[in-house]
């Protein structure tokens, strides 16, 4: 039987020709323009307006106990437009639910009032086609998952397998009061080296079926810590995603194996007419990820018209010293968004 295959426009394009067989349809999505300019830590300035981010979502009540999501992104010179993530979801009662598909596996809160992806997210966003196991009640919020990533042990591949062999769980609890509020998450991953950040810097990546594959001589987990907290105008977010060690061949720091980690802490305060907020990120191990060692930033934005909003942000960077493999130099970027929701 052959295979049909659309693209994103064309699979957007049958979605909103099918019968409305579901109960519930919503579509949602949102429009970033940006104009940056920066300076690298060699004083080499740059600037460009970017079509940063198009995101478009529809999701579906099926029925009372089936939901699905479909959301499609596009991030200029990043990222073409495709799928990003199309999950069935089943309610199961009493607070259990399973999902299936394409989805950033809950691993890292990531939560930001910045204009740019913090550094935890950069490191350890991670996305997979997954099975998942959930549970949200009371305010505690749990998830087992596995799925096919595409690190595979040596030993593995020398067998020729290709099996389900990644998991990961995720434990929280959320808390709220009449003055406040707070999340507290730890997450696990069996293999780091999956992560969105960190694949990709592996070193002995290989194609095989038209796939990139990265070969481990023995998979390396990670750790992920968020506690986020709210009160009146006020909000801090304190995160921390950490590796342990690769081999010095799979991913290096000073010709050993690198741990990476990276951490994000943040201050924000709501105003009637929008919000400002300062960070401060660090990361330690991760020069062979292209992240800098600190980066100091602030950011204000302002609802100019309902659901469109103006922001800026300022980031000063330090690199990694001459010792470390850097340049011991510092950078700056500073940004100026247009956003739209709806």
């Amino acid at each position: 039987m052959k295979t049909m295959k659309y693209s994103p426009l064309a699979l957007l394009a049958l979605t909103m020709a099918a019968p409305a067989h579901a109960t519930d349809l919503e579509i949602s999505g949102a429009i970033e323009v940006e104009a940056g300019f920066g300076s690298d830590y060699n004083k080499v300035k740059t600037s460009d307006i970017t079509l940063a981010t198009v995101e478009l979502a529809i999701d579906s009540k099926i029925n009372d106990r089936v939901s699905g999501h479909l959301s499609l992104i596009h991030e200029e010179d990043d990222t073409p437009l495709e799928v990003d993530e199309g999950i069935i979801s089943l309610d199961m009662g009493n607070g259990w639910n399973i999902s299936a598909g394409q989805m950033y596996i809950p691993f890292g809160n990531y939560e930001s009032n910045m204009v740019s992806d913090p550094l935890t997210l950069q490191m350890g966003e991670t996305r997979e086609s997954a099975l998942q196991l959930g549970f949200e009640r009371d305010g505690y919020h749990s998830a087992v998952y596995i799925f096919n990533g595409d690190s595979i042990e040596t030993s593995t591949a020398l067998n020729g397998e290709d099996t389900i062999e990644h998991f990961g769980v995720s434990i929280g609890k959320s808390f709220e009061s009449d003055k406040f509020t707070l999340d507290v998450g730890l997450d696990y991953i069996s293999s780091i080296g999956d992560t969105d950040g960190i694949f990709g810097n592996l070193t002995g990546n290989t194609n095989v079926a038209g796939n990139n594959i990265s070969t481990l001589q023995s998979y390396v987990s990670g750790f992920a810590f968020h506690w986020i907290y709210n009160r009146d105008a006020l909000s801090f977010i304190a995160e921390h995603v950490k590796s342990d060690s690769f081999q010095a061949a799979e991913l290096a720091f000073k010709a050993q194996g690198a741990a990476p980690s990276a951490t994000n802490i943040e201050l924000g305060y709501a105003y009637d007419w929008g919000s400002a907020a300062i960070g401060y990120q660090t990361t330690d191990e991760a020069f062979s990820l292209g992240l800098p060692e600190t980066r100091l930033l602030f950011s204000i934005s302002h609802e100019i018209f309902e659901n469109t909003t103006l922001s800026y942000e300022h980031a000063m960077d330090d690199d990694y010293s001459v010792a470390d493999g850097g340049t011991g130099k510092d950078g700056s970027t500073s940004t100026l968004q247009l956003a739209v929701a709806f």
